[in-house]
C-alpha cells in the first residue's frame, strides 16, 4: 500500500463507491459442519448476520532438482527484502499426535454408528511445495470415499505424476474409519507396493514440555527422517539405544543413544552433525524419561517426519493441521482448500506478509460447538516489512489467547448473540495489544501495516478489518463486501480524525498516510511507551534519521487507530469462496471483476492456487498494479459444484 507521496511517484485512487455493508435475506440453510449446526449448544437465531515399507538403498537416490523442492514442508514464496530478515515457521497449534493417533485392527468396530458418519467435514490434502509439472496442487477427502489411494497413475483418487519416486498406484491409502473411541476420522496407511515411505511430520514442541515431548517413543524398526537422512531404531535397552543412519551423508554410521539423549541438526555442536543444509541448526532431539526413548521436533523448519512402520505401521488417524510425507511430496491436511500468492511487483522490497491456519484448537470455542476454528490473513505493510511480519508471527496467538480467557464466559452464554459479543470482544483485544506491543517493542514503531482477516469457527466466520486490504465473498457468483475500507476520505473516519485534532490534505492524514487505521505508525498516535522513549531514533525508509516528536503534546488521541469494524457471516451453501487481499489488487480490480476472474480461472485450471497465482501475476503484469500484491481465495465448496 501507499504511504507518503514521497515514497513512489503513484496516485492512489479513492474507492467513492459505498461501503454498506450488503446483506441477503434470502439466505439457504448452512450446510453441516465437521461437527453439525445441531451440535452447537445454543438455542435461538443468528442475528447480525450475512445469511444464506522398506527404506533401504531405495531411498537412497540422486538429489535432482524435482527431488529438493519436493522435500521442503515450507511454501517458499518470493522473499521479502533484505534476505536477512526472513520470516520464521508460523506456529500453528496442533493437537498431540504419535501413537495416539494409531488405529490398531483391535480397536475398530465393525457396527459403528452410521449417525457419526454425517457429522464429519471433508479434508482438502494441499501441496506444501508445487512445481510446474503439477496438474494439481489439492484434492478433496469426503467420508464416502472409502478408498481413496495416492500414486502416480490417473486412476488414484490423488493423482500425483509428477513425483517419479512415488508408486505407480496406491503408494498410501486413505480411509474413512468409525473408531469406537476416537469417532469418525480419516486414516492413513501404506501402500503395500511403495518403497519410499509414508511419514508423519512431528508436532513441534519445547524441550519442557513433558507431555508433547512424549508423543513419539521410539521402539526397534522404527524410522525416522530429518533432512536428507533417514534413520532407524536398531535396538533398545536399559538407558541405551542404538540408532543407524540409512541414507544421507552418514549412511551406515551407528550412534549409541544413552540417558543423556541426543540432538540433530546443521550445527556441529549436535550430537549426530550431518552437515545437511536442509537441517535447522537445532532440528530434532531424542530424550529418554527413564524408561523410553521419544523423538521431539525443535520447531525445525522443513520438519522431522516419522515414517509409517514398526509401531506405527497401523493406520493412522489424520488431523486437520498434519503433514505427511508421501514418498518426496509433502501434503498438508486442511478444513478448507485454499490458495495463497504474493509478488513484490514494481516496489523495491515485499512489505506484505499472510497467514493461513487451518485449526486453531481453541477447546474454549469447541466445547459450544464452534469447532473446527480457522484463521487467514492478508496484511499490507507501509514504511517497511517490520509491521506486517509482526502482526503475521503473533496476532493469531493473540487471538487464541484472548478467546480461551473468555472461555468461562462462552460456556455461559444463553444466546448466539452474546456468543457474537465475546467473540468481537476478544478480537479487538488481541489487535488492540498487538500493536500496543509492537509499538513497544519494535525498533521500528514507524513502520505500520494493514490487517484483513477472517476468523472461522464452525460455520461462523467473523471478518475483521484494519486499513484498506479487503475481504471479498463470493455467493453464487456475486460479490458481498465483507470489510470496510479504512481511509481518510470516509465521512466517519474524517470526523474522527478531526476531532482528534489532525486534518487531511489531499486524501491523506496530516498529508501523509493513505490508510486511517493501521498498525505500527507511531507519529500517528499517542503512545505513552513510546513518547518516553527519548533516546529512540526514528529513521525513514531511505536510513535518514527523524526528528522524535511526542504526539501527546499536539493530539487529543490517536490520529491513526487500530480497533477493527468486525462483521459476521454465517456460511451457507450459496458462498462459493473468500477473497482476501492487499489494496495493490483492488487498484486495478472492481470486487465483482476479481470474483469473475477466479470463477473463470477455477473452472479452467480446476485448482485454487494456479487461480490465486493467475490473478496475482495478472494484477501486476496486465492490469499494471504498482504495489506488492498479496491475496488469499478460502474455498467455501467444491470448484466442480459452483
Amino acid at each position: 500500500m501507499e504511504m507518503r507521496p514521497s515514497e513512489e511517484q503513484t496516485t492512489m485512487t479513492i474507492d467513492e463507491e459505498s461501503l454498506d455493508m450488503e446483506i441477503d435475506q434470502g439466505a439457504e440453510d448452512p450446510p453441516p459442519t465437521l461437527r453439525s449446526s445441531s451440535d452447537l449448544a445454543l438455542s435461538g437465531s443468528i442475528h447480525d448476520t450475512l445469511s444464506d515399507g522398506d527404506t533401504g538403498s531405495s531411498l537412497a537416490l540422486a538429489m535432482d532438482g524435482d527431488f529438493k523442492k519436493r522435500r521442503s514442508s515450507t511454501i517458499k514464496l518470493q522473499p521479502r527484502a533484505p534476505q536477512s530478515h526472513l520470516k520464521p515457521p508460523q506456529f500453528v497449534p496442533r493437537r498431540h499426535s504419535g501413537l495416539s493417533r494409531i488405529s490398531r485392527k483391535t480397536d475398530i468396530a465393525k457396527n459403528a454408528a452410521e449417525e457419526l458418519a454425517k457429522k464429519m467435514h471433508p479434508i482438502v490434502l494441499k501441496m506444501t511445495i508445487h512445481t510446474d509439472q503439477d496438474i494439481r496442487t489439492s484434492f478433496v477427502i469426503s467420508n464416502d470415499q472409502i478408498h481413496c489411494g495416492i500414486g502416480r497413475n490417473p486412476s488414484n483418487a490423488i493423482s500425483i505424476p509428477a513425483d517419479k519416486y512415488l508408486a505407480d498406484i496406491d503408494h498410501a491409502i486413505i480411509s474413512y474409519v468409525v473408531h469406537p473411541i476416537h469417532g469418525p476420522g480419516y486414516y492413513i496407511t501404506p501402500g503395500a507396493t511403495e518403497t519410499n515411505g509414508t511419514y508423519i511430520r512431528l508436532s513441534p514442541c519445547s524441550t519442557d514440555d513433558v507431555a508433547a515431548k512424549s508423543q513419539w517413543p521410539l521402539e526397534v524398526g522404527c524410522q525416522f527422517r530429518a533432512g536428507k537422512s533417514d534413520f532407524e531404531v536398531l535396538s533398545t535397552g536399559p538407558a541405551s539405544m542404538q540408532l543407524g543412519v540409512l541414507t544421507g551423508k552418514l549412511a551406515g554410521k551407528v550412534f549409541t543413544i544413552n540417558a543423556t539423549g541426543a540432538t540433530i541438526g546443521r550445527s556441529a555442536d549436535n550430537t549426530i552433525h550431518t552437515g545437511d543444509g536442509e537441517l535447522s541448526r537445532r532440528h530434532a532431539a531424542i530424550w529418554y524419561d527413564g524408561s523410553k526413548f521419544y523423538g521431539q521436533d525443535l520447531g525445525s523448519t522443513n520438519g522431522t517426519f516419522m515414517k509409517l512402520c514398526g509401531a506405527y505401521e497401523h493406520p493412522y488417524r489424520l488431523e486437520i493441521g498434519d503433514h505427511i510425507l508421501v514418498s518426496q511430496t509433502c501434503l498438508s491436511v486442511n478444513r478448507f482448500d485454499f490458495g495463497a500468492y504474493e509478488n513484490m511487483g514494481a516496489r523495491k522490497q515485499m512489505e506484505d506478509a499472510h497467514s493461513t491456519i487451518q485449526d486453531m484448537n481453541i477447546s474454549a470455542l469447541s466445547c459450544i460447538g464452534l469447532y473446527p476454528q480457522s484463521f487467514f490473513g492478508v496484511f499490507d505493510g507501509h514504511g517497511g516489512y517490520e509491521a506486517s511480519q509482526y502482526i503475521h508471527e503473533n496476532l493469531h496467538q493473540q487471538i487464541i489467547k484472548e478467546l480461551q480467557i473468555r472461555g468461562d464466559a462462552l460456556k455461559h452464554c444463553q444466546s448466539h448473540d452474546s456468543i457474537h459479543a465475546i467473540v468481537k470482544e476478544g478480537i479487538t483485544v488481541a489487535f488492540e495489544a498487538i500493536d500496543s506491543e509492537f509499538l513497544k517493542t519494535s525498533n521500528r514503531p514507524q513502520a505500520g501495516s494493514t490487517a484483513t482477516t477472517v476468523f472461522i469457527a464452525g460455520q461462523i466466520a467473523y471478518i475483521a478489518n484494519v486499513g484498506d486490504s479487503r475481504t471479498v465473498l463470493s455467493r453464487s457468483g456475486t460479490h458481498i463486501r465483507l470489510s470496510n475500507d479504512h481511509k481518510p476520505s470516509r465521512p466517519d473516519e474524517a470526523q474522527r480524525i478531526r476531532d482528534t485534532g489532525g486534518f487531511i490534505i489531499h486524501g491523506r492524514i496530516m498529508g501523509e498516510l493513505a490508510v486511517s487505521r493501521a498498525f505500527g505508525d507511531c507519529e500517528f498516535k499517542t503512545y505513552e511507551t513510546y513518547a518516553c522513549q527519548t533516546t529512540l531514533k526514528l529513521e525513514d525508509e531511505n536510513g535518514v534519521e527523524q526528528p522524535v516528536v511526542n504526539p501527546n503534546d499536539i493530539l487529543k488521541g490517536p490520529l491513526v487507530i487500530s480497533t477493527p469494524e468486525i462483521s459476521i457471516l454465517e456460511i451457507t451453501e450459496s458462498d462459493e469462496f473468500l477473497l482476501l487481499a492487499s489494496d495493490g489488487l483492488f487498484d486495478v480490480f472492481e470486487d465483482q471483476e476479481a470474483i469473475d476472474f477466479i470463477r473463470r480461472e477455477l473452472l479452467e485450471f480446476g485448482d485454487v492456487q494456479r487461480t490465486v497465482e493467475s490473478l496475482v501475476d495478472y494484477a501486476i503484469g496486465t492490469q499494471g498494479s504498482r504495489d506488492n500484491v498479496t491475496a488469499i481465495v478460502v474455498m467455501l465448496k467444491d470448484i466442480w459444484s459452483m
